[in-house]
């Protein structure tokens, strides 16, 4: 084992969990607390996501999407909005599709907020 520990950089000793896990497994102790941490749903992925994975797959739509998201799903973001609380926004212009919610926010903030401001 002290061989093994000369090849590895000392340095991975210092790693630590990340702020959201810590996070996590502190509101995962509550049994009646909601948890918005880490994206992890609490329910099975629902069967027609599960097809249109396959779907994609299998028309080879396996690459990186554009920075903000595929076109087709802006546009429906922007038909959702407009039906749904009747805003309108330019599908090609005013909306991104982020990866999850903390990217969201981190460009929210990163828009809004300005140092010492």
């Amino acid at each position: 084992m002290e061989e093994l520990e000369r090849l590895v950089n000392p340095r991975v000793k210092e790693i630590q969990i990340s702020g959201i896990r810590k996070i996590s497994n502190l509101v995962s102790q509550y049994q009646d607390a909601i948890t918005l941490t880490i994206g992890q749903p609490d329910f099975p992925t629902p069967e027609h996501i599960l097809r249109a994975g396959e779907r994609a797959i299998a028309e080879h739509r396996t690459v990186y999407t554009p920075n903000p998201g595929l076109p087709e799903v802006r546009q429906a973001a922007a038909a959702f909005a407009e039906r749904k609380y009747g805003l309108k926004y330019s599908g090609t212009d005013e909306i991104i599709i982020t990866a999850g919610a903390s990217q969201a926010l981190d460009i929210t903030l990163r828009t809004l907020l300005t140092e010492g401001g």
